[in-house]
């Protein structure tokens, strides 16, 4: 068994829920689709093909990459993350050659069946995928990381290391020491700093008290109010019904500068214009379907609470605010109007630092109740009807290997019931949505992503015209 001297990380609260809240039909994993150049802007450069060789030189410089998750029995305590004795390389960057004739449609179908397997739980919870045989000779990573293990904005920061600014690039130091795993703790390990607390009395005598005897300090209140927010009704959409293991995505890219225009003109942030875009795209879909439009849809929208101190740092920093996209019959600019209203007053009454507050207290909470509150939310009736994930990137292009990055296409996870989510992250100037559907739900998420286009197009346009 192993002694004293073995290795474990606690997961914290925020990651561990991801853990909970997980199903089989609902991998909670973020996958981004990395497309480069087809070959080096360096004489000799290994190009992004090569970039398994990058990470072999630079993962020590993320110790988590190389960590797997470690249980513990009867959820008693958080899961902590151990080092992985067999860890494989190989086992976590693939390759894989479209055959011919190498066209998007199939690049597309790859992706998604890429995207729908889940991660195996027994080794590190990341994968990359190199694909190749494309027509035009780019090359395509996809990269799949456990939400447990990373949020979208520091996914970023890790990336960084592995993509450079130049397309010199550059080799790190090695580490002093090869790498050695770390022994694991046992059960036991685990378990045993739970089950008593020692304290001092008055007179200052040191007495042991069962550690479960102080659940009487945790903020049940607190915890009740959060089950009840989550069990609010909310008006279910077609996508809103169980879904399967089945996915499909489609891409829109638009110009930055259009929702930059937009937010000069009216005084509006970048993700107020963004979530205009969505809302429009929304109205004229439900509109082309027939049937009723509703007139707000439920939105969940991410909010990372990082700090500058825990810039680079892995884990969750994520909050998270719901609102009402207004989807009626009304003009652009109007919507434009409602949403930064209604952001402006979720800002000013601090929601999603509330919601952060009330998601910490969660560190306080056994590990069985998160499991239960993970559980919460397959009830059909909890939470949004579409997940809305904005995230920034650099603007400045990036390199790997010598070839250019020239486009990231983001897919974030479907959660319980919710059969559509859209994930926007800007690179370089571009703001690149990422679709993720259900095709048993919406077996027409194309139509959508029309649909978007015709209402980014129009947005540009307002946002081009003059006056006010």
């Amino acid at each position: 068994m192993p002694g004293p001297n073995a290795f474990f990380e606690p997961l914290s609260a925020r990651d561990a829920w991801f853990l909970y809240a997980e199903r089989a039909e609902t991998p909670l994993d973020l996958g981004t689709v990395y497309v480069f150049e087809g070959g080096s802007r360096v004489p000799g450069g290994r190009g992004a093909a090569g970039v398994e060789e990058t990470v072999r030189e630079r993962i020590h410089l993320v110790p988590r990459y190389r960590q797997r998750i470690h249980r513990v029995p009867l959820n008693l305590a958080h899961p902590v993350w151990v080092d992985d004795p067999h860890f494989d390389l190989g086992q976590h960057i693939r390759r894989e050659v479209l055959p011919p004739p190498g066209e998007g449609a199939q690049l597309r179908r790859q992706v998604m069946r890429i995207l729908a397997r889940p991660l195996d739980m027994r080794r590190p919870l990341w994968e990359m995928t190199i694909v190749t045989g494309l027509r035009d000779g780019k090359v395509v990573i996809v990269n799949r990381a456990h939400h447990a293990m990373v949020d979208g904005v520091s996914s970023v920061d890790i990336l960084t290391l592995l993509l450079d600014p130049t397309p010199e690039g550059y080799t790190p130091d090695p580490p002093s020491q090869p790498w050695t795993p770390r022994p694991e703790p046992s059960n036991w390990q685990l378990i045993r700093p739970l089950l008593w607390d020692v304290r001092t009395t008055r007179s200052g005598e040191r007495s042991v008290l069962p550690a479960v005897w102080k659940t009487r300090s945790l903020p049940w209140t607190g915890m009740w109010k959060l089950g009840g927010k989550m069990a609010t009704r909310r008006p279910d959409l077609f996508f809103n019904r169980k879904i399967g293991p089945q996915r499909t995505g489609r891409g829109l890219k638009v110009p930055l500068a259009a929702f930059k225009a937009l937010k000069e003109r009216y005084g509006c942030t970048v993700n107020d214009a963004v979530l205009a875009v969505v809302s429009e795209g929304l109205h004229r879909w439900f509109a082309a379907r027939g049937g009723l439009v509703p007139e707000k849809v439920r939105v969940f929208c991410p909010v990372s609470v990082r700090s500058d101190k825990d810039h680079g740092r892995a884990g969750n920093q994520i909050s998270g605010m719901v609102l009402e996209l207004p989807t009626g019959n009304v003009t652009i600019e109007e919507r434009l109007r409602r949403i930064n209203i209604t952001t402006g007053d979720l800002k000013r009454t601090r929601q999603a630092v509330a919601a952060d507050k009330l998601a910490g207290l969660a560190d306080w909470a056994p590990p069985s109740l998160l499991v239960l509150a993970g559980r919460l939310m397959s009830n059909p009736q909890a939470g949004a009807n579409i997940n809305v994930t904005n995230v920034p990137g650099p603007q400045f292009p990036l390199y790997s290997g010598g070839a250019q990055l020239l486009e990231v296409w983001p897919f974030a996870p479907l959660y319980p019931t919710m059969g559509l989510g859209v994930a926007i992250v800007s690179y370089n100037g571009e703001a690149y949505f990422g679709l993720t559907a259900d095709p048993g739900l919406v077996p027409d998420v194309e139509d959508f992503t029309a649909r978007l286009r015709e209402a980014a197009a129009e947005c540009t346009a307002l946002a081009a015209t003059s006056g006010g």
